[in-house]
């Protein structure tokens, strides 16, 4: 992975830690885990973490806004905006 600040992997990164957040998903960043967040499974961590970098680089393929920041999944369940993930405060 590129370890520079504004690369997409390092920007796929950083929205992968707000889902992590906003799931209540501990992925060792802290020594301390809460006591309602659970450990997430290998193909969870790299599941997530890929469909946040094919959101990005769709996204700067294109130009334009991300297709799934419009749809709902396969469940039903709203999908966030992008921005409103990196605008929010996880602390």
């Amino acid at each position: 992975m590129a370890n520079e600040t504004g690369s997409v992997e390092a920007v796929a990164y950083a929205l992968f830690e707000r889902i992590c957040y906003v799931e209540k998903k501990d992925i060792g960043v802290t020594e301390r885990t809460a006591k309602d967040w659970e450990r997430p499974s290998r193909s969870w961590i790299l599941s997530t973490y890929a469909e946040c970098l094919r959101t990005l680089k769709s996204r700067q393929e294109t130009g334009g806004p991300v297709a799934s920041e419009a749809r709902t999944d396969y469940a039903g369940h709203r999908q966030v905006p992008r921005e409103a993930i990196m605008a929010s405060d996880p602390i």
